[in-house]
């Protein structure tokens, strides 16, 4: 694998953004889960990726949404007040489809639509403004991902002992979390010492260190262990995660800036962005904003919309931004996998 600070760029890279729409077709293909329980016997497990409406049902055990507010404003105020239990249900979630859909697709040798689409786009970068891992646990898998530099940033891992990896691992994709994700962990204090003194130090760190800690879900990465913090337990709030709905103040998280950042220098060296399965919900225009406007300032200034609304999705962005040129591919992820991924009535694919 190749750094990405030495990777040569090739002038046909493909630049994707992902959003929910991407994952859902994953929980049809990877069929039905079931587990046992001395209670109710052989019980089938509601593991799906969530779309919005899931979310609100999940999280907040709400049918619909309070006049005036989205699902980040009910996050956001969860958050103000202290209350972390709807993120933990939604991080549950999230850890659970990745264990069991997306490991079961990566692994599997049965064809399915997301493995064909990593393995054919093998000269390609990704943003996301999802928490999941599932496009790092199927470039783990194809070997084109690993955690140090995976992210576009310098995160520290721990081994496990014998691992079949590189000694110098770097990653071919990069998976930038815009968001942030809920393997990584930003640790601002360590604690100094050794076990033969009696006064330990806890020490600010003038950087944060960035730590993987994928959680229940390590077994998706082999060779990999669980990075603890040495000053205790990481709850979910020291996660680098920002479900608000205005992140301007998440946003100044070292981590999440400098994943803007590098995502920014993307959009403008390609001109290009493939967005799947994201709806440009204006709620969220301040996560977005930066992106359009860095792509309408590029020279190719194209983006292509993958979904099943995307003439809906274009009509809008097309009138915000009306130097962009806007494509659209009214399909889901498996639809346009069987259509070879064919961006124009011509024919043309990626």
């Amino acid at each position: 694998m190749m750094g990405a600070a030495g990777r040569r760029r090739s002038p046909t890279l493909n630049l994707f953004l992902l959003g929910a729409g991407f994952n859902i077709d994953a929980t049809h293909e990877a069929g039905p889960v079931y587990g046992n329980s001395i209670y109710a016997g052989h019980y089938r497990i509601d593991c799906g990726y969530p779309l919005v409406a899931d979310v609100l049902k999940l999280c907040f055990r709400l049918d619909r949404l309070p006049e005036g507010k989205s699902v980040e404003d009910l996050f956001s105020e969860a958050v103000s007040s202290g209350n972390y239990k709807p993120l933990e249900r939604l991080v549950g979630r999230l850890m659970e489809a990745d264990y069991r859909l997306a490991q079961k697709l990566a692994s599997s040798n049965t064809p399915n639509s997301y493995r064909k689409f990593f393995e054919e786009l093998s000269d390609a970068e990704f943003l996301t403004f999802n928490y999941d891992s599932l496009p790092e646990i199927f470039l783990a898998q194809l070997r084109r991902w690993c955690p140090e530099d995976g992210y576009g940033v310098p995160v520290a891992t721990e081994r496990q002992f014998g691992a079949n990896l590189p000694a110098g691992a770097r990653s071919a994709s990069l998976v930038l979390h815009l968001h942030g994700s809920l393997c990584v962990y930003a640790a601002e204090d360590e604690i100094r010492g050794t076990p033969f003194e009696r006064v330990a130090e806890l020490i600010h760190r003038g950087r944060p260190l960035y730590t993987f800690d994928a959680d229940s879900i390590t077994p998706c990465f082999p060779g990999y262990r669980r990075k603890m913090s040495n000053t205790g337990r990481v709850g979910i709030e020291e996660r680098v995660i920002a479900p608000v709905p205005d992140k301007n103040e998440d946003l100044k998280q070292a981590f999440i800036r400098e994943t803007y950042a590098k995502a920014l220098s993307l959009l403008r060296e390609t001109g290009t962005l493939v967005a799947i399965g994201y709806s440009f919900n204006v709620h969220d225009r301040v996560s977005y904003a930066p992106l359009l406007e860095a792509l309408a300032r590029s020279s190719e200034r194209t983006l292509t919309i993958v979904s099943p609304q995307a003439n809906e999705v274009r009509d809008r962005i097309a009138e915000e931004y009306p130097r962009l040129r806007v494509e659209v591919v009214q399909k889901t992820v498996r639809e346009w996998a069987g259509d070879s991924f064919q961006v124009s009535k011509d024919g043309k694919s990626l």
